[in-house]
């Protein structure tokens, strides 16, 4: 996990890059706002993710920025970074969400994020610009890192938000 107080990008690029390198060589599924790819992460370099859709041995290229969240099948513990004041040009967003977030550690919540991806669960872990959640129920997966900058709507799980 390297340094990434020196750029812009330090609220969300970066910290999502940083949740990418450690998922090299595994099977995932990419969300972004118009679609959710599944397959492996083969490289994550200058904000670039190498990625082999669907295990066909076809490798596609997705920018690290459009990455709204990756979700695995299993429980993953992710190395995560301490939370600081951010100096990105969307601190105005990760650092509520952020914050927000890590008050909810170990409750159940519900998360809109990328304006109409849903997904819910345990929040079990928050560093600067990233949230985890474990057993997401709507979209099936056993761990999800969303980008904190992402996020449009945190709530109770009881709240029907009516976007499933």
């Amino acid at each position: 996990m390297g340094h990434f107080d020196e750029t812009i990008c330090d609220c969300c690029v970066c910290p999502m890059q940083c949740i990418l390198e450690q998922l090299i060589g595994m099977n995932v599924t990419i969300l972004l706002e118009e679609d959710e790819l599944e397959g492996t992460i083969i490289d994550v370099k200058n904000f670039v993710v190498s990625f082999d859709i669907e295990n066909s041995g076809i490798i596609i290229f997705i920018m690290v920025r459009d990455v709204c969240a990756v979700g695995l099948d299993e429980a993953f513990d992710f190395k995560v970074k301490d939370i600081r004041k951010s100096k990105g040009v969307c601190s105005c967003i990760e650092e509520p969400a952020t914050n927000l977030a890590k008050s909810m550690i170990g409750k159940m919540i519900v998360l809109v994020y990328c304006n109409e991806l849903e997904s819910d669960g345990t929040v079990t872990q928050v560093g600067e610009g990233i949230v985890i959640l474990s057993d997401d129920t709507f979209k099936n997966f056993e761990t999800i890192a969303i980008s904190s900058c992402r996020i449009n709507i945190i709530a109770p799980p009881e709240v029907d938000l009516n976007m499933r």
